[in-house]
């Protein structure tokens, strides 16, 4: 029986779906029909997701698997077995097959449970700051109406929990705490089965860093870099609109003329501002001991991160 062979565990928001684009545009490389399944990351989705969350996601993984033809989807978390075999299946017949669920990294259960599914597999990692990573990820929210604090409150909340928990809370600190949790990978998987790809030198030298991905994987043929322009983080301009745009969120956007997707995103979107100094020392005061647990872990000088 054809396995997944190849998994992109994240970070959230680090690249990840740029770098699955690139990926799944090589010969010898087939993605799912769901880009981030989320199979093995049982301890995510054990106990379900707050409403919010699930409305967003708009998930029906027994419907999804009646349909003849899987229809591609971004993300889901795809529970049963046999339905995650008929993703793979269904994949093709490339030397890789590649699952790019980043809600692996931050699963406690998920590299354990892929080594007993395939100990061989390659896993490929893109960090970025987790600062940076942080703040993009709170501009993604208010974008879709899921927060409306200031950046600052958002942080300070989530520092008072026991534990962010996806699909819950948004994870701001937690998605970026990378050293423990690739420590959790390197116990599972051999080391020179794990391929870290730094965010910032895929932007800066992307064909040095896709050549090195190549290298990992034994490609016949090079990776390609895509031709992206890149767009700022847009948010809404006001709280009516923040909460307007929760109601709609991405799974219904998607699927929007991309005339209206226009229209609306000139009226109600405005560029973020960047990050505030408080902001950036509070995130610096808790991220600094993980850096250095990182840059212990990998041999990597991360001083730019500081």
């Amino acid at each position: 029986m054809t396995k997944t062979n190849l998994f992109l565990i994240g970070a959230a928001k680090a690249g990840t779906t740029a770098l699955a684009q690139m990926l799944g545009n090589h010969t010898e490389i087939s993605l799912l029909a769901i880009k981030e399944p989320g199979h093995f990351c049982c301890d995510i989705y054990a106990d379900g997701f707050s409403t919010s969350y699930a409305e967003m996601l708009r998930w029906d993984e027994q419907q999804y698997f009646n349909a003849t033809v899987l229809e591609q989807r971004h993300i889901a978390f795809v529970q049963d077995r046999e339905n995650y075999d008929r993703l793979v299946a269904e994949a093709g017949e490339s030397p890789f097959i590649l699952d790019a669920s980043t809600a692996y990294l931050p699963s406690e259960e998920a590299a354990e449970r892929i080594a007993a599914y395939n100990c061989e597999a390659k896993i490929i990692v893109s960090l970025r700051n987790p600062m940076s990573r942080a703040y993009s990820h709170y501009n993604m929210a208010k974008k879709y109406g899921k927060e409306q604090r200031s950046f600052l409150e958002a942080l300070n909340v989530e520092a008072g929990l026991e534990k962010a928990r996806w699909g819950w809370d948004e994870c701001y600190f937690e998605l970026g705490k990378y050293a423990p949790q690739l420590k959790r990978w390197l116990k599972h998987f051999k080391s020179e089965n794990i391929h870290v790809v730094w965010q910032d030198e895929l932007l800066e030298e992307p064909a040095a860093t896709l050549e090195g991905i190549a290298e990992f994987l034994g490609l016949n043929k090079e990776l390609k870099p895509l031709e992206v322009v890149k767009h700022g983080a847009e948010v809404p301009k006001n709280k009516v609109v923040e909460k307007v745009l929760g109601g709609i969120g991405p799974a219904v956007a998607s699927i929007l003329p991309k005339k209206i997707k226009s229209m609306v995103k000139n009226i109600v979107l405005a560029e973020p501002e960047g990050i505030e100094e408080a902001d950036r020392l509070f995130l610096l005061r808790y991220f600094a001991p993980y850096i250095e647990a990182l840059e212990k872990l990998l041999d990597k000088d991360l001083t730019h991160w500081k």
